[in-house]
């Protein structure tokens, strides 16, 4: 067996062992969070992923991935944390806000259904399969992983690959629109 066929079959049944484990772990550290939780899973199998492609010995597996995960728990932690610190108060929020009417123009000036048509224009033709896949139809990864005949971890990745490509997109934008 060629050394992909063994690193992929590796990963495949780490992640079969331990991907549920690592979610329920990530999931009670982040106070529910499912979806950061999920993050948190999957960015883990993708740093194992590429230190097993890049030929690195993992000598225990199941503790890397578990550090690895409990790492980007701290980092989500730390951006809730941020996040919660960017909260105004009630009174300065107050003497800020603009008018009701002027909110409600600025709002209904976004066209947002075509907004995301563009950005996922933009997108090559498997990114537009997977995004279809996975957002429009609400596919699970497994089954998408069975769609695409690639594995599961596989499936996962270009996922992450996707959701950070389209985040970086909006980022963008906003950045030039002056958000």
């Amino acid at each position: 067996m060629s050394v992909k066929k063994q690193t992929t079959a590796l990963l495949q049944q780490l992640y079969d062992d331990y991907r549920l484990k690592l979610f329920n772990f990530c999931l009670a550290r982040l106070s529910g969070e499912r979806e950061s939780a999920d993050d948190c899973v999957q960015e883990a199998f993708l740093v194992l992923n590429t230190k097993l492609r890049d030929g690195e010995e993992i000598e225990n597996p199941r503790a890397f991935l578990y550090r690895t995960a409990e790492n980007f728990v701290k980092r989500r932690q730390e951006e809730m944390t941020k996040n919660t610190k960017r909260l105004v108060p009630l009174e300065t929020a107050e003497e800020a806000a603009v008018s009701d009417e002027i909110y409600s123009e600025a709002l209904d000036s976004i066209d947002y259904c075509t907004l995301a048509k563009k950005l996922i224009a933009t997108l090559d033709d498997d990114e537009k399969l997977l995004y279809n896949l996975r957002y429009i139809q609400n596919t699970k990864v497994e089954e998408i992983a069975l769609t695409l005949k690639i594995s599961r971890p596989a499936a996962s990745m270009r996922l992450i690959r996707l959701k950070t490509k389209i985040t970086d997109m909006v980022t963008q934008l906003d950045f030039e629109k002056g958000g």
